[in-house]
């Protein structure tokens, strides 16, 4: 073969490639690329699942899917953008108008349809690139609207029942970026404790929110020994935070707390690897770690005395 034909074969195999990979566009299992409009958008059933899809900044900024609603359910929905991207999450109504968005900056984003009545029409979510590219996770879950908060019919975090009472017997969640649903109230659920046993090297961040603006709820972070690693009160959403503490490894444990009245709340975790930060690659005057916090025992420190 000539190298003219070489170069024109290899040049078909190339834009063959680039075709095969539109084709093979699989957003959320549909075996395609989703829509990039409401109009075009792709269908999901109205049921708790982990989804996967693709979002690139040359020519697929946005994906869109449609969710047809049960009557008295509501939705809530997270996001978790690829590795150096930053994605963005809305959800819609049926016409098109803001139900809740998420412009974090942060690798996790999450909406929810609390305080919005949702069922039995159709919803529309709409996961759009910010910078970078690459493959998102997308997961929904539906939950019941029927009926108050409290008593037997509690579901916090998707347990079938109440948040544990105390904090020596706090009800576990996953080390994973995701949004729960609970409910406090002052006068008979006052507390809802969560422990996370943490991986290594990582922190945690927490937000909560609600709807009912005469209702105030608290957010606590403890560390292993029950001691305050962060809290926050008087704001709607709470937000925690364990910064580059150096938990991992340990369990945390989290307190929603309602401080007056009651209400249904929205609890997001999302993880940060921060191996990379000072406190894990000290290096105290050159010794290579930590410098002792211990009065009695001090770091030695090798000094050289120059002769004349």
């Amino acid at each position: 073969m000539t190298d003219v034909g070489a170069a024109r074969t290899l040049a078909a195999l190339l834009v063959l490639s680039c075709l095969s990979g539109l084709v093979l566009a699989n957003d959320a299992g549909t075996g395609g690329d989703a829509g990039g409009s409401i109009s075009t958008a792709a269908w999901l059933p109205a049921s708790n699942a982990t989804y996967y899809g693709n979002l690139t900044a040359s020519n697929d900024t946005d994906d869109y899917y449609g969710v047809n609603m049960s009557s008295n359910t509501g939705i809530a929905v997270g996001l978790t953008s690829p590795s150096g991207a930053d994605f963005d999450l809305m959800l819609y109504t049926s016409s098109g108008s803001t139900i809740d968005s998420s412009y974090s900056i942060s690798s996790y984003d999450s909406v929810t349809s609390n305080g919005t009545s949702v069922g039995g029409t159709t919803v529309y979510v709409q996961v759009n690139q910010w910078t970078g590219s690459g493959q998102y996770t997308l997961q929904i879950w539906i939950f019941s609207t029927s009926g108050g908060g409290g008593g037997s019919g509690q579901n916090d975090a998707n347990t079938g029942g109440d948040a544990s009472d105390t904090q020596s017997t706090a009800t576990p969640l996953n080390a994973t970026n995701a949004t729960y649903y609970g409910y406090a109230n002052n006068s008979n659920d006052e507390y809802d404790w969560y422990s996370i046993a943490m991986p290594m090297y990582h922190s945690i961040n927490a937000s909560l929110s609600w709807n009912t603006s005469t209702v105030d709820l608290d957010l606590h972070l403890f560390d292993q020994n029950g001691a305050y690693i962060d809290y926050s009160f008087n704001d709607n959403p709470e937000n925690v935070s364990s910064g580059n503490a150096s938990i991992g490894g340990t369990t945390v444990t989290l307190l929603v707390r309602a401080w007056i009245s009651g209400d249904d709340y929205t609890l997001s975790l999302w993880f940060d690897n921060i191996s990379s930060s000072p406190v894990f690659n000290q290096n105290d005057s050159g010794t290579g770690d930590d410098a002792s916090d211990d009065y009695d025992n001090p770091t030695g420190i090798i000094t050289n005395i120059g002769q004349n």
